[in-house]
Formats: structure tokens, C-alpha cells, sequence
């Protein structure tokens, strides 16, 4: 499809994504700045109103808008009528040898010095030829918005291997958040799309419980032969097969990424034996747990 094309160059550009600031805050009445940023950022409206200026033109961004800001863009931020609560983060869309030098700007071009004049990163959309608004209404918010937590608690605790977290949640978050713009533009969108992602969510946040394909099925409140079509069309695999993956992955995490043994990772993921979890990850891996959880271990 014609409108699924821009998000190409992701795909052809492997992304290296740098966490440069990821926080929670609410705009109160008084808040206002004027400023042009170095890098990119991302503000979700979780709630109220925000009045930005971005060039020339005025948004009032509500409930469930994405904002996304570019470098060396005027804007302009105030009190829309409402407190506005907002999470954001700031990042470069790949990491670079000053990444960690540039912090996030407050400033106007002609209150910068010149060092700080070669802060300015290239326009990831400009430079790709992506159409993206500034504000885009999202479709699917509640993802967008779990990854954006999920960064901003990395970043915030400081956790063992947290930069490789942010990184991975960073670029499945920039991702979404293009891959909702697209599909909202696609005249064909499908009604089940929203419930879909719902129930992805509702995977990712039960993924230690052997959930079954009834399980989807009635959280979908349909019939599984119903759910299975719809989930292959948009996702291009079945729902048990996307699940079994997202438990491989996990059961891989915890191998690699923590203290737990082979037999305390398999009742975590809730196999009724050790032996069961060894035949399961082997089938998908090609080879037993103990082999991966050798050759990958890597514990802080």
C-alpha cells in the first residue's frame, strides 16, 4: 500500500536511538517557554490541554496527542486553559560521539553560543522524506503510552543494562507512534485494529501465565476461529504463535539477565515442570535452555 511507505526507512537505517532526558511533569498555569531544541522529542498529552506554538501555526493538544518536535523548529509552550500532564522524552535518533555532551535546550538561537550552534541534530523526518504532523491524535495510546513509562523508569531508577532498555523501548516507540500515524491514514482501517493492540497489551502484561487461545478469544468476545482470522490479518501470524513468542523472548531475559536458575524461570513463566519449559524453549530455540542460558549469560 502507498501509505504504508514512509516508514521504510526504518527498516533500510537501522536505528540507534540515544535517551537524552525521559520525564513526567505537569504544566501549570504559570509555565511558559520559547525555545528552539538540539534534538528530537516526544510529548504525550495524558491529560488537560497544551498550547503550543510550532512555527506559526497554534495547537491546542488534548487528551491522547502526540506531539513531536524537531530540532531547529521554533515553538513555543503555555497554559492551554487546563493543568496539562504530559510525560516526553528527548532522544537522537541515533546515538552520536557527542550524544552524551548535549543536554536539552532552553534556549532560542540567538541566545546560543556557538558550540551550541553545532548541537543542532539533522531532522530525522526531513532527511527521510516523512510527512508527519507535529500533533497527531493516536489511535492507540495506551501502547504508545506504556512504552513512554517504560522509558521514563529507566531512566529515572537507573537500572542494571538501562540504556540497552531504553534503546529497545525507544525504538519500539518511535515505531508505534509511526506505524499509528500510517495506519490512520489507511481509508481501509480496520474496526478490530484498536482491540487488537488492546489485546496485545493484554499479552505483554500477562506473559508469565500460560494463556490459552480461549483466554484471547473471550477478551476479544469472539469466537476463536473469528480472532485468529483478524489477528493473521493484521499481524500476519496467529495470536498463539505472536504469545509463544513474546514468552520466548521474556524466558530469554531472564536467563540471560538475571540470577534465576533453569527450574525458577520455568515456574515464573508458570510450566507445570522444568522438563516441560526445556522441551517448549527448545522447540523454538533449537536447542535446550541450558545451552542459551551458558553461552548468553550476562548477570549484572
Amino acid at each position: 500500500m502507498d501509505d504504508m511507505k514512509v516508514v521504510k526507512p526504518m527498516s533500510e537505517t537501522p536505528l540507534t536511538p540515544y535517551v537524552r532526558w525521559a520525564q513526567h511533569h505537569t504544566y501549570l498555569k504559570e509555565y511558559y517557554i520559547e525555545r528552539h531544541i538540539w534534538d528530537h522529542e516526544f510529548i504525550l498529552i495524558d491529560s488537560g490541554i497544551m498550547k503550543i506554538t510550532i512555527g506559526d501555526t497554534v495547537y491546542h493538544a488534548k487528551k491522547d496527542d502526540c506531539i513531536i518536535l524537531r530540532p531547529y523548529v521554533y515553538h513555543k509552550i503555555e497554559w492551554g486553559g487546563e493543568d496539562c500532564s504530559q510525560p516526553h522524552v528527548h532522544f537522537d535518533f541515533f546515538e552520536q560521539p557527542d550524544s552524551a555532551d548535549v543536554t536539552v535546550s532552553m534556549l532560542q538561537t540567538h541566545q546560543m553560543t556557538p558550540k551550541q550552534h553545532t548541537y543542532f541534530r539533522k531532522n530525522y523526518f526531513k532527511e527521510n522524506n516523512l510527512e508527519i504532523p507535529y500533533v497527531i491524535s493516536l489511535k492507540n495510546p495506551s501502547l504508545v503510552r506504556t512504552l513512554l513509562y517504560r522509558i521514563i523508569d529507566e531512566f529515572t531508577y537507573k537500572m542494571p543494562y538501562a540504556d540497552v532498555m531504553m534503546r529497545g523501548a525507544m525504538t519500539a516507540l518511535i515505531a508505534a507512534v509511526l506505524r499509528d500515524h500510517n495506519l490512520a491514514k489507511v481509508t481501509s482501517y480496520s474496526p478490530y485494529f484498536e482491540a487488537l493492540n488492546e489485546l496485545i497489551n493484554y499479552m505483554m502484561e500477562n506473559v508469565d501465565e500460560p494463556l490459552t487461545l480461549s483466554d484471547f478469544a473471550g477478551q476479544m468476545k469472539m469466537t476463536e476461529w473469528h480472532l485468529i482470522q483478524n489477528f493473521k490479518s493484521h499481524f500476519n501470524t496467529t495470536p498463539m504463535k505472536y504469545f509463544s513468542r513474546l514468552r520466548y523472548n521474556r524466558a530469554k531475559n531472564l536467563l540471560q539477565y538475571t540470577h534465576l536458575s533453569i527450574k525458577e524461570v520455568a515456574y515464573k513463566l508458570s510450566f507445570e515442570s522444568p522438563q516441560s519449559f526445556s522441551r517448549w524453549f527448545k522447540m523454538l530455540d533449537g536447542h535446550p535452555p541450558i545451552t542459551y542460558h551458558k553461552k548468553n549469560a550476562n548477570r549484572p
